[in-house]
């Protein structure tokens, strides 16, 4: 029986030329290298090697079969990749996300429903979600529209609101409500990696410089420090509380309010089917 660890013998014989070298590279002894060509050979039941006193090299067949291990052992490595991805997707959940909101909410739902599966997450521009859904990157996608497509199936559920996050002293602080372009070209403090919302506050307010911020926890004591204002959200007031020392105004554009949909590709809803009935229910 030809012996995986032989072929690898056999390439490294071609890579580095003398029986002491290959030993050396691969940390065996001459003796063991030696009588693991020599199996192989009974193996195949060929000559692989002309061998003289002083010297052994591939002959012709020698030189085929190195040709031929390295296919094999390039397929074994491959077959070990596949499998092991494999593995991994039957024992993960890919979310692929426009936005962090929803992402935060539909992982706890799946933490809750599938306690051992492994949970993965992405914030991609929308046309990547929806090529990655179909070429079964992600098991779900979250978008803020309903896809049409005979191979996607998607349900709503949740939706959320943008607020106007202003200290109590700013011009605009006593009004009930506010539309997006009558704080248009001040200076706001904006979190990063919001997903889609960035392409709604340049569209919309093209004129604002925001002052991006990394890290979550300085963000907050920004809001709470600063004069600056920022946006909030229902969501983000229900999880993470209302910003101290602020007013709250709704927003009145229907930009500043989204629905999402999560997506999935209808031949998998039979695995799912469980949990996709209990996705928009509270």
């Amino acid at each position: 029986m030809i012996e995986l660890e032989q072929l690898i013998h056999l390439i490294a014989f071609d890579e580095y030329k003398t029986l002491s070298n290959v030993a050396k590279e691969l940390h065996i002894s001459q003796p063991a290298l030696t009588r693991s060509m020599q199996k192989l050979e009974e193996a195949l039941g060929l000559t692989l090697f002309e061998r003289t006193k002083n010297r052994i090299h591939f002959n012709e067949t020698g030189l085929l079969a190195v040709e031929l291990a390295k296919r094999i052992v390039s397929d074994t490595k491959n077959m070990k990749i596949q499998l092991k991805e494999f593995n991994r997707k039957q024992h993960t959940i890919s979310i692929g996300t426009c936005a962090p909101a929803p992402q935060i909410y539909l992982n706890q739902k799946i933490s809750r429903f599938y306690p051992d599966k492994t949970i993965s997450n992405e914030m991609k521009d929308m046309d990547i979600l929806i090529d990655g859904l179909k070429d079964h990157t992600y098991t779900f996608i979250i978008m803020p529209y309903d896809i049409e497509d005979e191979n996607i199936e998607s349900i709503l559920f949740m939706e959320e609101q943008l607020y106007f996050s202003l200290p109590y002293h700013h011009p605009l602080a006593h009004k009930k409500s506010i539309c997006l372009k009558e704080m248009d070209g001040e200076k706001m403090l904006l979190m990063s990696n919001i997903g889609f919302w960035n392409q709604m506050h340049q569209k919309t307010m093209p004129n604002t410089k925001f002052l991006i911020q990394q890290d979550r926890s300085v963000f907050y004591d920004l809001i709470e420090l600063s004069s600056l204002p920022s946006f909030t959200s229902d969501f983000s007031m229900k999880y993470d509380g209302v910003p101290p020392n602020r007013k709250i105004i709704p927003i009145l554009d229907k930009e500043a309010h989204a629905t999402f949909y999560c997506c999935y590709l209808k031949e998998n809803e039979p695995h799912f089917k469980s949990f996709l009935y209990t996705l928009n229910k509270d």
